[in-house]
């Protein structure tokens, strides 16, 4: 034990037992497992993930674009999440210890980014990632090697991000490769003839026997960069929501295209993919890339299908929104996978294959109601009393009850407001100001119109705004409301519209309500439609209410300002400023009396009720009227709604 005294000895007797048992542990699972990861392999790993990383930086710093300058400060937050992901026990994220030491040092802002970074890093360096990594050095590939690789590209990327806090200094800025420069500390590389080390396994050079339109020859399928697009699209505040729709449209592309390495693809196939979807009739049910329709080629399931009827056709706008996004998709790799060889090209345009959709002035494409279809629902047993859930539209039976819920109080607040369907659907308890000289509620984003924990709402800037609760409103309970469903406990104002997690809002709305509503005003008045079959849906209640100020004297910019419109004009845009200049007060005094000037109470004969609720899962559940023989010419019975 090279000592005499008899504690040392037993100290250092313990440590040597403790040291075999690793050992001895190590050499076991090394038996089973496989052999471990050598130093030169490790350094191989290292070197192809500090120098991919350090490409990648390099390239947007110089690029000259708006973003160049801010790569010092992006790769900062990224050093901070890759330091914390390195650490052992890490893999989950961002401790509540993590977050304070943050804090502490002054990141406390940063914590967001941070916390989205690691979360990145996480999901991509996956096991088929990191075992890819280990194959194109020639390593072996097993559940502890991938473990140990993972650390090992961590620990790169963490180096990459710290080195590129010196991009712009005059020593990398002279440098003939400023790659190399950030390098150079390290030394020479060991020699590893046998590792055959890429720079990165994932994006190969191209060579003379890869015929490529782009910079880098990307041997990955598309349907496996799906994921990082929408979680890239995502964090650039992009694209919002769960996504679907966007990763559906990219599943389209694929399939129809064949599903083809990125940089196997040219312009042709964008041109293909419009083609593509116009062979498929309006209502397909795709599925997915493993399952359904889209789990076999494209090329079979369109043989097997008739030739599609005029009627059935994909609406030219869809086919538009579809290769928007891809338009979207295309911008975004074109700064990575989808980077032109030729500086200043466009290899993928999906914009040039939009269609011109010219526009009839004779077919109105969205019929307004006019103020009798409204008044005969105002008058309908909803407002005058019913039986209970699925027989408000009754007024036949015994024990009549008005219930207040969405289908009693969104038409009256889409009358009078003029709001969109899902402005007022989705509005909150806490938009809605009681406690105020003159009650209103603010139209802007919240958590429950969004997904995902994200908040959404506005289509655009102008649509937050504050309008007053009409005198109408107030007088048939509104506020009481209000206050009941507060008292219940609920963030949403009409909670019945968000149980359901995949039509939510006026969506659900429509599914449970607002189509016996229509159902019932046409049963008694004949329902506007234009020449392609169309009739007013919920969103026509806004062209009504928009309506009632095309007359003269109309101030144009309360106008604006009311229906949640962008102004016009230089004096609209950058001169008029009176929420500023006299304050919420005085201009919410202004816009009630202008609302109540132009818009007709038509809802005087309604008689107030005290609050009444339903069960949660009965509310805005009204059923069918009483059928009664239907006029000649009343139209189509049920009227697609069009939504926002």
């Amino acid at each position: 034990m090279g000592t005499a005294d008899p504690k040392v000895a037993r100290t250092r007797a313990a440590i040597l037992s403790a040291r075999f048992v690793r050992v001895k542990s190590s050499v076991e699972a090394m038996l089973e497992e496989g052999r471990r990861l050598t130093g030169p392999e490790i350094e191989a790993l290292f070197r192809a993930a500090l120098e991919a990383e350090l490409t990648s930086y390099v390239h947007s710093a110089y690029e000259n674009a708006s973003w160049s300058s801010s790569v010092p400060e992006v790769a900062a937050q990224e050093a901070e999440a890759y330091r914390i992901i390195r650490r052992p026990d890490r893999h989950l994220g961002l401790t509540d210890q993590d977050r304070a030491e943050l804090v502490r040092r002054g990141l406390g802002a940063d914590v967001p980014a941070i916390e989205e970074y690691a979360q990145q890093i996480r999901d991509v360096l996956s096991d088929e990632v990191v075992a890819k990594r280990l194959e194109a050095i020639r390593a072996p590939v097993h559940a502890h090697t991938i473990a140990v690789a993972r650390t090992h590209l961590i620990r790169a990327a963490a180096s990459a991000c710290t080195r590129v806090q010196r991009i712009f200094d005059d020593d990398i800025m002279d440098a003939a490769d400023p790659i190399a420069a950030l390098m150079a500390d390290l030394g020479p590389p060991t020699n590893l003839p046998n590792l055959m080390p890429t720079n990165d396994p994932v994006v190969v050079p191209i060579t003379p026997t890869v015929d490529s339109q782009f910079q880098v020859y990307d041997p990955r399928p598309f349907s496996a960069a799906i994921g990082d697009i929408l979680s890239d699209l995502k964090t650039d505040g992009i694209w919002k929501g769960d996504l679907k729709q966007q990763r559906r449209i990219m599943e389209t592309f694929a399939w129809i295209t064949g599903d083809k390495p990125l940089g196997a693809y040219t312009h042709l196939d964008a041109a293909a993919f419009k083609k593509g979807i116009q062979k498929l009739p309006a209502r397909f049910y795709y599925g997915s890339l493993t399952k359904g329709a889209m789990a076999r080629p494209f090329a079979d399931v369109i043989a097997e299908l008739p030739p599609v009827a005029p009627a059935d056709r994909r609406n030219p706008k869809t086919t538009n929104r579809d290769l928007s996004t891809m338009a979207t998709v295309a911008k975004h790799l074109a700064t990575t996978s989808w980077k032109p060889r030729i500086p200043g090209a466009t290899v993928m345009d999906f914009g040039a294959g939009r269609i011109v959709i010219k526009v009839d002035p004779n077919i109105d494409t969205r019929p307004p109601w006019t103020t009798a279809h409204l008044e005969h629902l105002f008058r309908s047993p909803i407002y005058t009393g019913g039986g209970g859930a699925l027989k408000r539209l009754r007024d036949d039976g015994p024990g009549r009850h008005v219930w207040h819920d969405a289908a009693y109080f969104l038409p009256l607040l889409w009358f009078y407001h003029h709001s969109c369907r899902e402005e007022t659907a989705g509005l909150e308890i806490a938009d809605v100001t009681l406690d105020h000289a003159v009650p209103h509620f603010h139209i802007r984003d919240n958590l429950t119109r969004g997904r995902d924990g994200e908040m959404a709402g506005e289509k655009r800037g102008a649509r937050n705004r504050r309008l007053p609760i009409h005198a109408e409103l107030i007088r048939l309970g509104f506020l009481d409301y209000v206050e009941a469903i507060r008292a219940e406990g609920h963030v949403a104002l009409f909670p019945e519209l968000y149980v359901n997690e995949e039509k939510r809002g006026g969506a659900h709305f429509y599914e449970r309500a607002w189509q016996h509503m229509v159902d019932y005003i046409a049963e008694r008045l004949p329902l506007p439609v234009n020449p392609a079959g169309k009739g007013p849906d919920i969103h026509s209640i806004r062209s009504l209410g928009s309506s009632f100020y095309e007359v003269d004297g109309v101030n144009e910019l309360m106008r604006a300002d009311v229906m949640g419109h962008a102004r016009e004009g230089t004096n609209g845009k950058h001169y008029s400023k009176r929420m500023a200049t006299e304050g919420l007060n005085v201009v919410l005094h202004e816009r009630r009396g202008f609302i109540e000037r132009y818009v007709p109470t038509i809802t005087r004969d309604i008689d107030p009720h005290p609050i009444r609720l339903l069960p949660m899962e009965k509310r805005s559940r009204v059923g069918a009227g009483v059928t009664r023989k239907r006029r000649s010419d009343a139209g189509t019975t049920r009227i697609a709604d069009g939504g926002n």
